[in-house]
């Protein structure tokens, strides 16, 4: 089962290999080189391949660009190549998400400028020392003054919300009730802290 080959000006000859492990071996190399080859043609010329190679153990390998059934397919049947697979689709796909690409990122732009501006008003806008101090760190007069004033806001929160309900902008499950239902006490803290 030799087999003459002309490379150049120098015959080679090819023959099987009589070791079946570098036989494999071989097979297994030559079938990668093989699939990146077909590979850089579909690239290069923007063609449609498929490729099933056996191995010298029976087992099957396949290569298709874009897939290997609708090739098949289409080579056993003889149709004609589809509209959608039109060569100058890729360009058109690659232009669309070109374009949602930079519409996200001047929308993650305006994010991010909203966000500098919601924390600059934040600042601006003084919190009591309620707001952000460890309950641990609060004396017992400060405790009963954090819980009137987030009574006070949860009775806010739930009047907006009841606000938003009724001009149906807010979700239903938004209701005084649900707001109303937050347990906001706070146990006795002792006098050491």
């Amino acid at each position: 089962m030799a087999r003459k080959m002309t490379m150049g000006r120098r015959k080679i000859e090819m023959k099987l290999i009589p070791s079946k492990d570098a036989r494999q071996v071989t097979f297994s190399k030559r079938r990668v080189g093989l699939f990146k080859k077909a590979s850089e043609l579909c690239t290069l010329t923007g063609c449609e391949i498929a490729m099933v190679v056996f191995s010298p153990g029976g087992k099957a390998f396949s290569f298709g660009h874009p897939c290997v059934g609708p090739i098949v397919q289409r080579f056993l049947y003889q149709s004609p190549m589809p509209a959608a697979a039109d060569p100058n689709r890729r360009g058109s796909i690659a232009s669309t998400l070109n374009q949602q690409y930079n519409e996200l990122c001047k929308q993650l732009e305006a994010e991010k400028q909203h966000g500098k501006e919601l924390e600059e008003s934040g600042m601006k806008c003084p919190k009591p020392y309620w707001f952000n101090a460890p309950i641990g760190e609060l004396n017992s007069d400060q405790l009963v003054e954090s819980k009137k004033r987030m009574g006070e806001l949860r009775d806010k929160v739930a009047q907006r919300v009841d606000e938003l309900s009724v001009v149906g902008s807010a979700p239903t499950f938004a209701t005084g009730n649900f707001v109303g239902a937050i347990d906001l006490n706070v146990p006795a803290v002792p006098d050491e802290i």
